[in-house]
């Protein structure tokens, strides 16, 4: 059982390069974006190889097409559909055509992506932000003026001053100006959006601290792709993955990895057992945890009444 928000649905595109026919003569493509969270659609990114193809990006919802160009020979291009409206899927396919009169045509239906978009209150349910405490304003008494008769005296040794923490002040040594640990620099900082999740769930995690641009490869503990996505300009990556079908439960670790950086991070993560029917609406867990108390007590009181002595004979016989 996981949280809303790692209930993606799936709506998050697994961001590597497509499959082409070992062909030097055909377009080499990659899809560079999926429907997610933000806005926006596909897009894919072809580089023309040593002949010049007519190519067309396809979608189910727009067979005829949704974007198109003329490559020359080693000319890239990007093509993209329009946006994708919350929940919507679209399955999308690459149409190619050679120009140079020997009729070759294919099809590539890049396969192994998932071109479906989130739901808008899953999205909410991993953007909303944390609410923040007020901290608690402690009064601290000024200090007493000393007076003449607390001076010490003529030659001795003034009593020393040890200070006292204040609830809700900085300790003395960190204080104010006090330098602070921090990540090393050049480290990725990275997290999920549910601790436990799952065999077959889903599960948003987010990194920081990437090269711009570059490509960032989401791998388990096996070395499976579960997924990858194109860091933004500073560095960030929302990617939402798939954990294996049928994976043994327990703590497992999704690795994260940039392609030109070579930086990586870890976020660590609970398989959780699969149970055989699926509540569609499961129970807060503080209902849970004060049934369970219920069911604990009333254990009790039962194993308590059920050793009470019998009570005595009014004649004396046993």
């Amino acid at each position: 059982m996981f949280t809303a928000a790692g209930l993606l649905g799936g709506g998050v595109l697994l961001a590597t390069p497509a499959l082409a026919v070992d062909d030097p003569t055909r377009p080499d493509a990659r899809v560079t974006h999926g429907p997610s969270c933000r806005p926006g659609g596909v897009a894919v990114e072809v580089t023309a190889g040593t002949v010049a193809y007519a190519v067309t990006l396809a979608t189910t919802r727009s067979p005829e097409g949704e974007d198109a160009a003329e490559l020359e020979p080693g000319q890239p291009v990007i093509l993209r559909t329009g946006d994708v409206d919350w929940g919507e899927t679209i399955d999308s396919r690459l149409e190619y055509a050679a120009l140079d009169g020997s009729g070759t045509t294919y099809v590539d239906e890049l396969d192994g992506f998932s071109f479906t978009r989130p739901a808008e209150e899953d999205c909410a349910a991993i953007t909303a932000p944390p609410t923040a405490e007020v901290p608690e304003i402690v009064e601290v008494p000024a200090a007493p003026v000393p007076s003449p008769s607390d001076a010490p005296p003529a030659g001795g040794v003034a009593p020393e001053v040890v200070p006292i923490p204040v609830p809700g002040l900085p300790a003395p040594e960190t204080a104010p100006g006090a330098p602070a640990d921090g990540p090393p620099a050049g480290a990725v900082v990275a997290s999920a959006s549910a601790a436990q999740v799952a065999a077959g769930g889903r599960v948003v995690v987010t990194a920081a601290g990437f090269g711009a641009g570059e490509q960032v490869t989401v791998t388990d503990a096996d070395g499976t792709v579960l997924g990858s996505a194109t860091a933004t300009a500073d560095g960030a990556v929302e990617v939402v993955v798939k954990l294996p079908d049928g994976g043994a439960p327990g703590p497992t670790t999704i690795e994260l990895v940039g392609a030109d950086s070579a930086l990586t991070a870890s976020v660590q993560l609970r398989v959780a057992a699969v149970s055989s029917a699926v509540d569609p609406d499961p129970l807060p867990l503080p209902l849970v945890a004060a049934g369970l108390a219920l069911v604990t007590a009333a254990t009790g009181l039962v194993l308590v009444g059920a050793r009470r002595p019998p009570p005595a004979d009014p004649t004396g016989s046993a």
